[in-house]
């Protein structure tokens, strides 16, 4: 999931506490050991940190037919996201979620000036 946010003909990554805890654990399992190294790991996860913009989010949504996902909304709420872009079939479904497209990676790439 990459949320951005677009600031004069750039874009910002949007993430939230959340979004973080949720990578780490991602890449700890098992099936992504030897995949990305911990340094790798831990050096996307300062990039993040330093490049991105950290979100608090206080929204509550519940729109996504997975309530798994209404955080990541709720963070385009909170965090005004002009793109959300993610593979998931629950958000792509939306197309659109307030002042927020909801783009495959494709679609992003495709429709970039």
């Amino acid at each position: 999931m990459v949320l951005l946010r677009r600031v004069v003909k750039h874009h910002t990554l949007l993430f939230s506490a959340a979004q973080l805890n949720e990578f780490q654990r991602v890449v700890a399992r098992p099936k992504f050991k030897g995949r990305i190294l911990p340094q790798h790991q831990q050096e996307l996860m300062e990039a993040m940190e330093q490049e991105g913009v950290l979100v608090n989010v206080v929204s509550e949504v519940v729109v996504c037919r997975d309530p798994d996902d209404d955080h990541l909304l709720a963070l385009c709420k909170d965090g005004s996201a002009d793109i959300l872009i993610s593979g998931d079939a629950d958000l792509l479904v939306l197309k659109k979620f307030g002042r927020t497209r909801i783009l495959s990676p494709a679609e992003f790439l495709h429709t970039r000036p």
